[in-house]
């Protein structure tokens, strides 16, 4: 390989990666962009994206705790760092959206398939039947394929608020780390 045609494809790989990071800093909710320190699981976490090696990540805790800053923080420095992988994120109030009736079927497969699939505050609110069964969909597909999902959730117990099944994919090879705290908002 030529010396111009490696800085030609080096110039294009850093090309490609600030358009991705200017995306997923477009994606990240304005309230979530102050900058702060993440919890060092949370960072090895994003170190083992890097390598293909993350599994699931569970952020749990109180409200305002900053799982949701947190989980797209990580992120953001995955992309930074060259993770080419395709992102999703769906906060509580999304996820309701693409299940109601008719069901976003299209919405629904992206979810099965992005590299890595954010699910924020799972578990608010009343869960019910209809949704723990397309839960369960896209997270065995997720876990049968080894994508990782990136959950945050206030529950005490996913077991309790998401049943057994789904419980157990999500906590399979996962770092979990529970975040503690004064409730950042508060501080505002």
């Amino acid at each position: 390989m030529s010396l111009y045609k490696a800085e030609a494809d080096a110039e294009w790989l850093e090309e490609r990666r600030r358009h991705r990071l200017s995306l997923i800093q477009q994606q990240r909710p304005q309230r979530l962009r102050d900058t702060g320190d993440l919890h060092p699981d949370v960072a090895a976490w994003g170190a083992r994206l890097l390598t293909g090696t993350a599994g699931n990540l569970l952020l749990g805790g109180p409200t305002g705790s900053g799982k949701t800053w947190a989980a797209w923080e990580v992120l953001e420095r995955a992309v930074a760092a060259g993770f080419e992988g395709r992102i999703m994120f769906a906060a509580s109030a999304e996820w309701r959206d693409t299940i109601a009736p008719p069901v976003d079927r299209a919405r629904l497969d992206q979810m099965r398939q992005a590299d890595v699939l954010g699910l924020d505050d799972l578990g608010a609110g009343r869960v019910n039947e209809w949704e723990l069964e397309c839960l369960l969909g896209v997270v065995d597909d997720r876990w049968a394929n080894g994508r990782p999902v990136v959950t945050t959730s206030n529950a005490q117990s996913l077991r309790a608020t998401l049943g057994e099944r789904i419980a157990s994919r999500l906590a399979d090879g996962a770092t979990v780390v529970i975040l503690d705290g004064a409730d950042r908002r508060r501080s505002r």
